[in-house]
C-alpha cells in the first residue's frame, strides 16, 4: 500500500501545480514524516485537507492502526481528495469532515495525539483554543507556514493585505512558545513550521 501511496502523492503534485492548490512544500514534508514515523501517533487530526496531499503523507507514516480526522471547507478540493484517497485505497483510514473549521472543532470527541494545522493562517490560535481539551498528554501539534514569506519573524515591510495574518500568527507563536503547556521548535525551513509537544493541563496548574 505505501508504494501506492507514493504513486498517488507524485500525481498530486502535478495537480497542484497545474491547479494551483497550495501543498506542504518539500522541504517540510520530510520533517513531517519523520516525527508521525518516530512517534506512531495513532489519532491525528489534519485542520485543512486541501487535496489531501498532506493526508497521504501522514497515512504513509503512521502505524497500520491509526486514523486520521481530517476538515476541509472547500467543496471542490474536498471532492478531489476523496478521490486520490481512493486511489491509494486509504478510505477506511480516513475520516472526512467538509466544513469550516472553526465551526467544527469544539464539536469533535475523543482525543488526538497529532495535530496538523495547515488551513487559514489567521486562525491559528483560535484552532489551537478549540482543540486543547481534546489533546493527549504528550500530543504533538505542528503549524506549517508559520513563518509567511519570512515576515513573522523578519523586519521587511509587510504589505497591509496581510498584516493581520502576520500579527495571528506572532500570537500563535508567542503563545504555543510561551505557555508552559507546550514546548516548542521553530523550523526555519519551507514557509516555516512550529513543532510543539503538548505538556498536558497539569504542567499548567503547578
Amino acid at each position: 500500500m505505501i508504494d501506492k501511496i507514493y504513486e498517488i502523492l507524485s500525481e498530486m503534485e502535478q495537480y497542484a501545480v497545474t491547479h494551483n492548490v497550495p501543498i506542504i512544500q518539500k522541504e517540510s514534508t520530510q520533517l513531517l514524516c519523520e516525527i508521525t514515523a518516530a512517534n506512531k501517533p495513532v489519532s491525528i487530526l489534519e485542520i485543512g485537507t486541501a487535496i489531501g496531499y498532506s493526508t497521504l503523507l501522514l497515512a504513509a507514516a503512521m502505524p497500520v492502526h491509526g486514523k486520521i480526522t481530517t476538515i476541509e471547507l472547500d467543496e471542490q478540493r474536498v471532492t478531489m481528495a476523496k478521490r486520490f484517497f481512493s486511489q491509494a485505497g486509504i478510505n477506511n483510514e480516513i475520516e472526512f469532515i467538509t466544513g469550516n473549521a472553526g465551526e467544527v472543532l469544539s464539536g469533535l470527541t475523543g482525543k488526538f495525539d497529532f495535530v496538523f494545522i495547515d488551513a487559514a493562517k489567521g486562525q491559528y490560535l483560535d484552532y489551537l483554543f478549540k482543540i486543547m481539551d481534546k489533546l493527549s498528554p504528550g500530543a504533538i501539534v505542528i503549524a506549517d507556514n508559520v513563518l509567511f514569506r519570512g515576515w513573522v519573524l523578519g523586519s521587511e515591510t509587510i504589505p497591509k493585505r496581510f498584516r493581520t495574518i502576520v500579527k495571528r500568527l506572532k500570537a500563535y507563536l508567542d503563545f504555543v512558545s510561551n505557555d508552559v503547556r507546550f514546548d516548542t521548535v521553530i523550523h526555519h525551513i519551507g514557509d516555516g513550521v512550529a513543532v510543539s509537544h503538548y505538556q498536558g493541563e497539569q504542567k499548567h496548574e503547578k
